[in-house]
């Protein structure tokens, strides 16, 4: 699972954005695999996710669907994709994850010493690392990196920058509030791991003098 490796911005941002996913895998532990999934995503609920989808429904936290109305969808196979804002909120879903036991495949995505760090604390050894050798090729015609921060947070790049570039436009002016802003650059993302909490802070950052009215 590589689509969330390639997250950008400061490490100080970086240090309040993880990914995590939940992945039956075909040949091993597919069937069968809906009603471990649903306790898992209960769980995950419980953890305060700053977002999180299941492939089975595809609807975000602010989608308006309802948690009951995604766990009734999780069939075999159903995947979760979710983030974390803060490094306890993953170590405490890593904690109840391992007390759970279901035998299904968790991957965290992040800054790698931090979550070599939580896994040894939670008593984790991770099974495979995979890391971002950053971007090859003609780089010039990439956005720059203050737009890239909020576009590479959804994995597939459904989040386009001319849209991250009408948002702080309409930010800047007034017709939306942070948290707003945050979410209309959330919606595009199917993979779910857009962090509308982070991106909240980096439009801070981009916009200082809008105070944030609505969280």
């Amino acid at each position: 699972m590589t689509h969330s490796l390639h997250r950008e911005g400061t490490l100080d941002s970086l240090e309040q954005d993880y990914a995590l996913f939940i992945y039956p895998a075909r040949g091993f532990n597919y069937e069968g695999s809906g009603p471990k999934v649903r306790r898992l995503a209960e769980l995950l609920y419980l953890q305060g996710p700053s977002n999180l989808i299941v492939t089975s429904l595809r609807r975000n936290l602010y989608s308006g669907v309802t948690q009951e109305e995604v766990l009734n969808s999780i069939q075999d196979g159903a995947r979760i994709y979710c983030a974390f804002s803060t490094r306890e909120k993953l170590k405490e879903a890593l904690v109840k994850i391992k007390q759970l036991d279901e035998g299904i495949s968790v991957v965290v995505s992040g800054l790698i010493d931090r979550v070599r760090e939580v896994a040894a604390e939670v008593g984790l050894k991770p099974h495979t690392i995979n890391l971002s050798l950053g971007i090859h090729g003609r780089t010039d015609r990439l956005p720059p990196p203050d737009i890239r921060q909020f576009t590479t947070m959804c994995g597939h790049g459904m989040v386009s920058p001319k849209l991250v570039r009408d948002v702080i436009r309409r930010v800047k002016t007034g017709k939306l509030d942070l948290w707003e802003a945050s979410l209309i650059l959330a919606a595009p993302c199917g993979c779910g791991i857009f962090n509308p909490c982070r991106s909240v802070e980096m439009l801070k950052d981009l916009v200082p003098v809008y105070t944030v009215n609505r969280l």
